[in-house]
């Protein structure tokens, strides 16, 4: 059906009428109350071009902006109505078809999906108004009506009332006119805030029908552009039943994966999907289940809330059950929205009991192909740790193995997060710390992530315990070089020392290392820039690195004053060795960092502006007073920290205790 919706000059010659007979106020709570979002309300309105033979479904939204004229259309190809058919069917409240044996299968032999005679009514959850144009195949009238809900609404809620639907248009019986068939309904005046999203529209439609994936003659279409599948298949890591390591007696797997099984006489079909990563979409997590190819219960895990091996599996998990029968018992089961199905009715609770079980295997064999899969990738890179792992004792790499094997059970861990801690464990156990704990990650039938949490948690205790003892003895050699350089006792020896430990000076500086590559670059830049003659025994003292970072640190001779001379030296000397490095195609720097250290630093205006210039591109000039301050307050920072994550741990309380007392 094709004809145009929007009409200024309907007509009405024949002078024609409809009834609509209700209680009162009953279409407001039927369709407000139960459908509240577009695509439930639309999703109504597509079931019924179903039951109407339709071969195709099309849906246009409204445009960005929700105007006065902003409509939702759903037009269909189906066989449309007589006007006595929008009378007795469309306009019966509680019409349901399928307690006539003749009206429980269509025209084409479907069956149908209406059952409480209400469906139609959906509209009204996002539009004040419906208008329906249907020309019927069999007769060719067309027939042209609206429904206003301010209207309908204006009555007394107590009473039975008859109102008179408006009837816009009609055209009598015309053969000519029957090839026309079909229906188009507009929903108008909307209720809603703000146009859909186009593409999360059509995907959540296509969560809520099974059929056009199914059925060849059914199309449903979202601006011209046909629904997706419901999930894509393809971008799942396992899917079940096809990836049971056995099939189990009494499932059938047919040619597009799904699984077929009997449960209390009533065929039924399933597919349990886990994505690589958790599904952040909460509308697709969980299983859903169908009943004659419509959404009959939202994606849920069937009321499992313990007893689960893998339950951290139900983030990866999106399933479907298509259950049939539940839309065929006597009783009516599934909520007028289509939202959820009455679990606790003795006639559901076979499935129930059935989907229950069902998950349960499912997410334990999820698990164990999850963690075999980790294994199998700890494997490969144990491969890498060969050298490190032969140089163990047998029962020392025997341990460790079984520690990541363990580690690859955890089903929470992602790829990287795994590889971290592998990494962690081997450089532990190299290292001698944490044994005890690798072994009782190793020994664990079965590592959990409160297990595995509570013994991260005891490691970062001892951890944090043997960095305090490390942290303590460095802020200790601070303060006695403090005391030293106060008593000007500070030799050219402890100089040296400082240059070889210049973890001593900041806590930054202990991942830098002696750095020898560069003596060319920096000797040349050293005499360019004139630095020589004032470095503490003609030299350039210290240059270290760390990745991409480079660090040049000059120690000026002792009892000298850096002036506003030597820091413009210096300044160029930094600023040369960074050209040198930016320029070289060899290059593996990308930034330079320096100090200048003296006795003394000149208090003249123009050499602390220069002083506070050099700062803000990244070169210091600092006193040994100053620079033992601020290594001091690193390492105090670092160990206030410390104190921290270790914060209820006796052991640490101890720790802390007596580093107060002795001042550290």
């Amino acid at each position: 059906m094709t004809e145009s919706i929007h009409s200024d000059n309907l007509v009405n010659p024949s002078h024609k009428t409809l009834l609509l007979e209700f209680p009162g106020r009953v279409i407001e709570h039927l369709g407000i109350q139960m459908y509240q979002s577009p695509v439930n309300a639309i999703a109504e309105l597509v079931a019924n071009a179903w039951d109407a033979d339709a071969t195709t479904v099309d849906i246009e939204l409204p445009q960005a902006s929700t105007d006065p004229e902003a409509v939702f259309q759903i037009l269909d190809n189906g066989i449309g109505m007589k006007f006595d058919d929008c009378q007795d069917f469309f306009l019966a409240v509680g019409c349901n078809r399928r307690e006539e044996e003749s009206y429980k299968k269509s025209q084409l032999g479907r069956s149908v999906l209406g059952r409480k005679g209400i469906g139609k009514f959906a509209g009204f959850g996002v539009a004040r108004v419906m208008t329906v144009r249907t020309i019927s195949k069999e007769t060719g009238e067309r027939t042209v009506f609206s429904l206003d809900l301010d209207v309908l609404s204006a009555q007394n809620a107590s009473t039975i009332d008859r109102k008179e639907i408006r009837v816009l248009e009609y055209d009598p019986p015309e053969l000519g006119r029957r090839s026309q068939h079909g229906t188009v309904i507009t929903l108008s005046k909307l209720r809603i805030h703000r146009a859909p999203s186009e593409e999360q529209f059509r995907q959540s439609m296509a969560r809520r029908f099974l059929l056009h994936e199914e059925q060849a003659d059914f199309t449903i279409s979202v601006q011209g552009e046909p629904l997706p599948q419901s999930f894509d298949v393809a971008g799942f890591e396992y899917q079940f039943p096809l990836d049971l390591p056995k099939l189990q007696n009494g499932i059938v797997i047919n040619t597009d994966g799904w699984g077929i099984e009997t449960v209390e006489g009533h065929e039924i079909r399933w597919r349990f999907l886990f994505q690589k990563e958790t599904i952040e979409e909460e509308e697709l997590r969980g299983v859903a289940v169908f009943a004659r190819g419509k959404l009959a219960q939202m994606p849920f895990f069937f009321n499992l809330t313990h007893g689960l091996t893998g339950r951290h599996g139900t983030e990866y998990l999106a399933g479907q059950v298509v259950a049939d029968f539940i839309d065929q018992l006597p009783s009516d089961l599934i909520s007028t929205e289509r939202q959820r199905i009455n679990w606790d009715r003795e006639e559901t609770a076979p499935l129930l009991d059935w989907a229950q079980g069902r998950l349960k295997q499912v997410l334990r064999i999820w698990a164990e192909l999850r963690a075999e899969e980790k294994r199998k990738r700890l494997e490969e890179r144990l491969v890498g740790f060969a050298t490190r792992l032969n140089r163990l004792q047998k029962h020392e790499r025997k341990t460790v193995e079984q520690a990541l094997i363990a580690l690859g059970k955890v089903p929470t861990l992602s790829e990287q997060q795994y590889d971290e801690l592998g990494q962690a464990i081997l450089t532990a156990w190299e290292h001698g710390r944490l044994k005890g704990l690798i072994a009782e990650i190793a020994e664990a039938e079965d590592l959990n992530e409160s297990t595995l949490l509570d013994v991260l948690m005891e490691a970062r205790i001892l951890t944090a315990l043997q960095t305090v003892e490390v942290v303590r003895t460095k802020l200790e050699a601070i303060q006695n070089l403090r005391l030293r350089i106060e008593k000007k006792d500070l030799e050219n020896s402890i100089r040296d020392f400082i240059a070889q430990n210049p973890w001593l000076i900041s806590p930054e500086w202990e991942t830098f290392k002696k750095e020898t590559s560069l003596q060319r670059v920096t000797g040349q830049a050293a005499g360019t820039s004139k630095l020589l003659a004032n470095t503490y025994r003609g030299r350039v003292d210290l240059t270290m690195s760390s990745g991409r970072h480079l660090l040049v640190i000059e120690f000026v001779r002792p009892g000298q004053t850096v002036d506003w001379d030597h820091l413009s030296r210096f300044e160029r000397y930094v600023l040369t060795i960074r050209s040198a490095i930016m320029t070289s195609t060899e290059a593996v720097f990308r930034s330079v960092t320096g100090y200048i250290i003296a006795d003394h630093l000149d208090k003249n205006s123009d050499s602390v502006a220069k002083i506070q210039l050099l700062a803000k591109d990244d070169m210091y000039a600092l006193d040994w007073h100053a620079l033992l301050e601020k290594a001091e307050a690193g390492w105090s920072d670092f160990l206030n920290i410390l104190e921290e994550r270790g914060s209820g741990d006796f052991r640490m309380e101890e720790h802390f205790v007596e580093a107060r007392l002795n001042g550290s």
